[in-house]
């Protein structure tokens, strides 16, 4: 009797793998390695095989069909067994040549982008970064194989199906001009939030982020001046204008070291900053996807500690 996996060859799923996660016959075939033709012969091979298209050009990408998106999960976990089986522990970052997209904020691009290529230069110099902007959409369903790694505050997008890791904690606090007249210590929080807001947000008419949706929760309505997909100009467009505006501590203070700007606790007690990495659990078992998250993690866990607060009365503006 004949055996039927004997007409598998491995190289078609790994073909499969790329073209599911970058939906393109060209890319994939830049980051197997192969001409464009190779990868096209691949793919007709696996579709006589499976007696479907797969794939299906709609104009702009190549869109997975319902057998492939069926089949494309148990490929993934197969090709990842198969590394861990045949290369063992024996992962050693200087000789890995990768891409590595992180979909994030600035803030993060600010607060530990400089040490970690500084990192990946020293133990990982074939590793290459693509930072990008996190959105929405790129969390759901195979959108998320599209960045290796999401990092972001908790509870802030859609991430149920997601692994993911807490790498470190910050706090919310507000920022306003020095000489603003019109934020003063005391103030009351329905007078706060009648003021001019400025916030991050990576769409151009709506607020989406995780301190909008807990205002949101709690009812709060914020009349909001300018939106920025940047947190590290908020603070240049505070200092010199009568807008206010609540962001992570450690960027604030960062900026008030060198701008006219005034620290104060917000009326209202904002959730915790808890930021975690996230990625699709096709990675959890990725040696190199692991000790980039490590790496990571390491490098946030030396963070240095924020100061101690002092205490605030309930309800009010506190100056820091």
């Amino acid at each position: 009797m004949s055996e039927p996996l004997r007409k598998i060859d491995l190289n078609l799923l790994l073909i499969f793998d790329k073209i599911y996660r970058e939906r393109g016959i060209s890319t994939a075939a830049q980051q197997i390695g192969l001409s464009q033709s190779a990868v096209s012969l691949a793919l007709n091979r696996l579709r006589s095989m499976l007696d479907d298209p797969l794939f299906i050009w709609d104009g702009r990408t190549m869109r997975p069909t319902g057998r492939c998106e069926e089949i494309a999960p148990s490929i993934m976990q197969i090709i990842s067994q198969i590394r861990e089986a045949v290369l063992g522990n024996d992962f050693f970052p200087n000789q890995i040549k990768r891409e590595f997209s992180i979909a994030t904020a600035d803030y993060f691009h600010w607060l530990l982008g400089g040490s970690l290529t500084k990192a990946l230069s020293k133990q990982a110099p074939g590793i290459t970064l693509s930072l990008t902007d996190v959105k929405p959409e790129m969390l759901e369903g195979h959108a998320a194989l599209q960045n290796e790694i999401f990092v972001m505050p908790a509870d802030t997008f859609n991430t149920i199906g997601l692994s993911h890791q807490q790498i470190f904690e910050d706090r919310y606090i507000g920022i306003c001009a020095r000489d603003n007249p019109l934020v003063y210590e005391g103030m009351d929080a329905a007078s706060f939030f009648g003021l001019p807001q400025a916030s991050f947000s990576t769409h151009s008419k709506i607020v989406r982020n995780h301190e909008a949706k807990f205002l949101e929760k709690a009812d709060i309505k914020m009349s909001y001046r300018v939106i920025t997909p940047h947190y590290t100009v908020i603070p240049h467009i505070i200092a010199q204008t009568q807008i206010v505006a609540v962001m992570q501590e450690r960027l604030a203070r960062y900026f008030a070291s060198f701008l006219p700007l005034q620290l104060f606790i917000p009326p209202v007690q904002y959730p915790e900053l808890l930021i975690n990495l996230y990625w699709h659990p096709s990675y959890d078992r990725d040696s190199a996807h692991k000790w980039l998250r490590l790496t990571i993690a390491d490098l946030a866990s030396q963070l240095e500690p924020l100061p101690q607060q002092p205490v605030a009365e309930a309800g009010c503006v506190t100056f820091v």
